[in-house]
């Protein structure tokens, strides 16, 4: 699989003594044996593959916790590797693939995973009453429109041939349909069934989940952590760690505990001035260029945002390269498009809009907007204000909220500031789409394809964009296989994405994590930092 694209990983080795983890308040059972990791926010608790939303569910409680058929081997450009599955087919015409699973991988309750679970597992996601948002992945399954509509009984494209023999059939060519369904994270048809699809949400198993991966989920504390315990059964061998806590901390609390021991591995933001603590601590790091970015959401059905030439008044005032140096310490770049700079779809050709006040004022003055001797523009007696929501718990997006504040200011745009806890932020972004400007970052996946977040019926498209190529070329890259194809056209959409700007594309900083020395084998990289997990070791 071409992907075109090396990984820069900086590792600082550095030797000292190891620093023993304190087990958070509330946690039991950690010991000598286990390791306590920080993330700055806390997961809303949908630990399921076809629900969770934000990366910090996926940290806390689904990628170590479930697998797929096959995984991506970044010792080998990002080739598919089998995982539940033996072995897979390709057709002639790319339209069938087909797995074979093995004989031996398990739930974690011990019962088998056979090809019933993975037909569930896709049919959940396609099912008229699916509460999810990730149908529109399966949307050139054949029979998909019949199922969704509830026409149909299942899915006609997904046929299982035996227990561990299964296909499955496209109606056209869909490049994204074979990472997405040979790497897509297997539920246990058995755990479900029973209950409608429409309640799903709110199973049991949701924040108990079950899955087949190589750690299980035994105890989760609404807002605090996540423990995970070895699966004894793991098709690839006994994981080395006998237990992960995943415990949220803010960024600044993260620092302190790292260097107290209190943490042993922690998400954390790049800093070079961090960085040399770390050093004189024993600590090492391991960084690398994100498969994610931060950015500014626009509400395009808002009566003044709607206008492009106040979308780009936004972008020209907002000097982008001082955020980067400002709080990551230059580690990190500005944000073009969607792209991440990691992918092989990335256009390094493509400009971002500069950093130019002056042009942000003119495009104020031309819309109407008169500066006032207050220092704000007015229109018609309106005051041009908006109102900016942001999550707590990244410290440099917090502390971004105000820089973006104070670059508005400077060309005549009042903003309030509204910092709510994540899982309050979202439901009022993608759900009730009730917002004037927003602050949030995508984790994205190896695949490149934007569907599901920019598609015009996207649930995740929660500023409305909807203009007439957008669809066109978002389609038109599912079509062809070749990557150097599909990269043509995806440089054209981004391309659009800049011209008519939805988001004001901020930065991606370095993904940065933070361990001691007595973690042995993290390997984290830009698509996954669990890709090893069984693999970790602990050098007591």
């Amino acid at each position: 699989m071409k992907k075109g694209m090396l990984l820069m990983v900086l590792c600082l080795t550095l030797s000292a003594a190891p620093l023993m983890s304190a087990a958070p308040e509330g946690v039991v059972g950690v010991d000598e044996d286990s390791i306590v990791m920080a993330i700055w926010s806390a997961p809303e608790g949908l630990f399921n593959p076809n629900l969770y939303e934000s990366a910090y569910d996926a940290y806390s409680g689904v990628d170590p916790v479930f697998t797929g058929m096959m995984t991506h081997d970044p010792h080998d450009d990002y080739e598919l590797v089998p995982q539940l599955a033996s072995s897979m087919e390709i057709s002639e015409d790319n339209k069938v693939f087909t797995y074979h699973l093995r004989d031996d991988v398990y739930f974690h309750d011990g019962e088998p995973v056979t090809t019933e679970d993975v037909k569930f597992t896709f049919e959940w996601m396609c099912h008229p009453d699916y509460t999810g948002v990730r149908a529109a992945n399966w949307m050139f399954l054949e029979g998909f429109d019949e199922y969704k509509s509830g026409e149909a009984d299942e899915v006609s494209g997904i046929k299982i041939i035996d227990d561990q023999t299964i296909e499955f059939h496209l109606s056209r060519v869909d490049a994204p349909s074979l990472i997405r369904i040979s790497t897509w994270m297997i539920s246990p048809k058995h755990v479900f069934e029973g209950t409608p699809i429409a309640d799903l949400e709110n199973h049991p198993a949701i924040t108990r989940p079950i899955g087949a991966g190589p750690y299980k989920l035994t105890d989760y504390v609404d807002g605090q952590f996540t423990t995970l315990e070895a699966f004894d059964d793991f098709h690839r061998g006994r994981p080395g760690v006998d237990q992960i806590t995943v415990k949220v901390a803010s960024s600044d609390v993260q620092l302190a505990e790292l260097l107290t021991g209190s943490s042993d591995l922690a998400w954390v933001q790049p800093s070079a001035h961090e960085y040399e603590r770390y050093q004189n601590a024993g600590l090492e790091v391991v960084s690398y260029p994100a498969n994610a970015y931060q950015y500014m959401g626009i509400n395009l059905d808002h009566p003044v945002l709607s206008d492009r030439d106040v979308r780009h008044a936004l972008t020209y005032a907002l000097d982008r390269w001082e955020m980067v140096e400002a709080l990551f310490d230059g580690m990190g770049i500005v944000q073009t498009s969607h792209m991440s700079s990691v992918s092989w779809a990335y256009d390094g050709d493509l400009e971002p809009l500069p950093f130019d006040p002056d042009t942000a004022e003119a495009l104020l003055a031309d819309a109407g907007w008169e500066l006032a001797n207050d220092g704000y523009r007015y229109k018609d007696g309106e005051r041009l204000e908006f109102t900016l929501n942001y999550p707590s718990g990244n410290v440099p997006r917090e502390r971004n909220a105000e820089i973006i504040q104070s670059m508005l200011g400077d060309v005549g745009v009042y903003l309030n500031l509204e910092m709510m806890e994540f899982a309050s932020l979202i439901p009022k972004v993608f759900d009730e789409r009730d917002f004037d400007l927003y602050l949030m970052g995508w984790s994205l996946a190896l695949e490149a394809d934007p569907s599901g977040i920019w598609l015009s019926t996207d649930h995740w498209n929660s500023v409305g964009f909807d203009h007439p190529d957008n669809d066109k070329l978002i389609l038109a890259g599912r079509e062809i296989m070749d990557f150097d194809e599909r990269a043509e056209i995806y440089r054209g959409w981004q391309q659009l994405l800049v011209e008519e700007a939805p988001y004001v594309f901020l930065y991606s900083e370095e993904e940065a994590f933070v361990h001691t020395p007595h973690l042995k084998n993290f390997q984290g990289d830009a698509f996954s930092m669990w890709w090893n997990v069984e693999q970790w070791e602990l050098d007591q």
